[in-house]
């Protein structure tokens, strides 16, 4: 009779004995690590990798190290030379992180790695960190920092099936891997890419062909008017917040109702909108179609915008850090938590070309927003069918 709780719900076709419950030290060896004596500089700068564990952080395969050591400082330490496929585990300084060595290194006694025996493959186990991670994190003790030793390591239990079907849901688990660090690197380009794009344009270092004219300084007062359509009270109104750094404005958590006594206002879609609170941490937006009618507090003001400028350029502009953090910082009087008031706000300067010039800035920016959007979404999707493997390839 198969144990059914060492019965994955999802399994690759040809596969159904039930996996076997094993120790670590029953598929492998849990390997310590050393460091050299750091006054002996005949130890060091030498060309064996030597791994600390804030270099190992769940990222799949490890190449280089950030120091080297010698062979004579590899002989002279507890150091040990570790094969190539062994799963680095920091033990210390961040319990239950997770790498695989592409060549042969060592590490500092921050680990109980995990050398694999030849029915082990190296990227299942690796593939196993959340699990493996857990176990180790609640086993770890210490009063500085908490910390797994190597026999405590080494009875750590996993599910694992035979080295076929490891290999066939390992080889699934890289190409996810894969894929999220592929969209990870590609979702920082765009990040980048949108960062120049908004120094060069907004500095007029680049301009678009065929406009010439210089940009006017005026106050954001000429282009905004406070919205104050009184809405209901902390009991009943649908609450919206404006999230930092420019992340959108989104329902805020209703979880705990507010007080009958604290007022709220109505919010229209299209209107900008900001976080008296945290100007300094760039809490502005624009609101969205689904939020129309929604309601904040005077803590979080909101204004009409006006036909004479494009509400992409002014909360592009406004989230630039040489705006917020230069303008924040003067009205705060390095106050930090000191609020930005409407009044404040508004007679902050803003440097704007003609509204053409606004709307094609605009339109670049957007594009450059939507590419990073998907991208967002592509990446969470990703993320989502990883755990839903997680979950039902693995016991």
């Amino acid at each position: 009779m198969k144990n059914e709780n060492l019965v994955p719900k999802v399994r690759f076709k040809g596969f159904s004995d039930p996996w076997e419950q094993r120790k670590l030290s029953e598929i492998g060896k849990i390997q310590g690590g050393g460091t050299p004596d750091s006054g002996k500089p005949e130890y060091w700068n030498g060309t064996i990798n030597w791994f600390t564990p804030t270099e190992v952080s769940n990222n799949g395969f490890l190449e280089n190290s950030i120091r080297k050591i010698t062979n004579l400082g590899l002989k002279k330490s507890s150091a040990t030379l570790l094969p190539p496929k062994t799963v680095l585990i920091t033990s210390r300084a961040g319990v239950g992180n997770m790498g695989i060595l592409k060549y042969p290194a060592s590490t500092n006694q921050g680990f109980q790695s995990f050398i694999p025996d030849s029915n082990t493959d190296e990227y299942f186990i690796y593939s196993m960190q959340p699990f493996i991670s857990r176990i180790a994190n609640r086993w770890a003790s210490g009063s500085t920092f908490t910390e797994i030793s190597g026999k405590q390591m080494a009875k750590i239990e996993i599910g694992i099936p035979d080295t076929s079907e490891q290999k066939k849901i390992s080889g699934l688990m890289k190409i996810i891997d894969n894929l999220i660090a592929a969209n990870e690197d590609e979702l920082e380009q765009l990040k980048t890419l949108k960062k120049l794009l908004m120094q060069k344009i907004f500095s007029q270092e680049w301009r678009f062909k065929g406009f010439t004219d210089p940009w006017e300084q005026r106050k954001l007062g000429e282009f905004l008017t406070e919205s104050r359509i009184r809405g209901t009270d902390g009991l009943d109104a649908n609450k919206l917040t404006v999230k930092l750094w420019g992340k959108g404005v989104v329902e805020k958590n209703s979880a705990m109702r507010g007080s009958v006594q604290t007022k709220y206002y109505v919010r229209r879609s299209g209107q900008f909108i900001y976080g008296k609170l945290d100007f300094l941490h760039a809490a502005f937006g624009i609101i969205p179609n689904y939020l129309d009618c929604w309601e904040s507090t005077l803590d979080s003001p909101s204004f009409d915008i006006s036909d004479e400028i494009n509400s992409i350029f002014l909360l592009d502009y406004v989230l630039r850090k040489s705006f917020y953090l230069k303008q924040g910082e003067i009205a705060n009087g390095s106050r930090k938590a000191k609020r930005i008031h409407v009044d404040t706000f508004l007679n902050m300067p803003i440097v704007v070309p003609y509204l053409k010039e606004q709307d094609r800035i605009g339109s670049i920016l957007t594009a450059s927003t939507n590419l990073i959007a998907a991208n967002e979404d592509k990446l969470q999707q990703l993320k989502e069918l990883k755990k839903y493997l997680m979950q039902n390839m693995f016991v």
